[in-house]
């Protein structure tokens, strides 16, 4: 699944819970609070290899470097191409499951302009995820 604007289908989704929150409240009846709506490739990721709560997110464990491939680079590839960290030149194809060295040059670009703890290595780990999905999904 790739997306072309991944910030507008959350909001729409986000609309969409509010809208069913409310007409619960208007029919009577109760309702949770409503949640970030997650890509459902990174639920799937955090589902297969696991998540933590840190500092306020829940986050994948998954490490992922060169090499690495799957859902979970996947779902990198896809926040990467959101935050702006992916060249135009490099966007068609980018989103393709491989942390080749394209994910690797946009990794490091994305850690360099948002200075993640743990410096601009290329490997996508707690202080990545973090900074990455607080970034995409709630900024």
């Amino acid at each position: 699944m790739t997306r072309t604007n991944g910030q507008a289908t959350r909001r729409r989704a986000g609309t969409a819970a509010s809208v069913l929150v409310a007409a619960a409240v208007l029919a009577g009846g109760t309702a949770a609070p409503a949640q970030a709506s997650w890509s459902g490739e990174l639920q799937t990721c955090k589902d297969r290899y696991g998540s933590e709560y840190y500092l306020g997110w829940d986050i994948p464990t998954v490490v992922l470097a060169r090499g690495s491939t799957g859902v979970c680079v996947r779902e990198l590839q896809e926040e990467l191409v959101e935050a702006g960290a992916v060249a135009t030149a490099d966007e068609p194809g980018f989103v393709d499951g491989v942390f080749g060295p394209k994910t690797y040059s946009a990794v490091v670009t994305y850690q360099l302009r948002h200075t993640v703890t743990g410096g601009a290595d290329g490997v996508v780990g707690r202080y990545t995820w973090h900074n990455l999905i607080s970034h995409v999904y709630f900024e």
